[in-house]
């Protein structure tokens, strides 16, 4: 059972479940069921921030008295802007003062400037093609041929 022995239940962010998994995954020396390894690929994908860095914004958002769950979700989300950040207090029905919510706001400008840097995948570019190509064939026009299947040889 995953949660044999734990006293207390608290919501823990993504770089705190990237490296629980990272552990257990190397402790055990085998490979995770289907679930634990989609949840280990998508802690690596979108944690944001070192763990460590997480773990010290998670206690200065404690310490602004921002639920817990609510700064979890900050520290994972690391929102833009303020319109996202009040979309996020919004959903957990949090309110803040508005001195809070400017120190959160600089909370968030200061470990955004740690934060992962995330570039798209990129596909290869096209190679260039030569300047007197012959327009493509409409697709009513391509003929196809029927493909034949290798018949097996039969022994007389």
């Amino acid at each position: 059972m995953i949660g044999k022995g734990a006293n207390t239940i608290r919501p823990a962010t993504l770089a705190e479940v990237e490296k629980i998994l990272d552990k257990r995954q190397g402790v055990g020396g085998g490979e995770f069921g289907f679930e634990q390894q989609t949840s280990l690929e998508y802690a690596r994908r979108f944690s944001h921030l070192k763990q460590s860095d997480a773990k010290e914004m998670l206690d200065e958002l404690e310490k602004l008295e921002v639920k817990a769950e609510t700064a979890v979700k900050i520290v994972d989300l690391l929102p833009k802007n303020n319109s996202q950040l009040m979309l996020v207090l919004a959903k957990d029905k949090v309110e803040l003062p508005e001195k809070t919510l400017a120190k959160v706001g600089e909370l968030i400008t200061a470990y955004s400037k740690k934060a992962k840097k995330f570039e798209p995948k990129a596909e290869p570019a096209p190679e260039a093609a030569p300047a007197e190509e012959k327009p493509a064939e409409p697709a009513a026009e391509k003929k196809r041929e029927p493909e034949k299947k290798a018949e097996p040889e039969k022994k007389d």
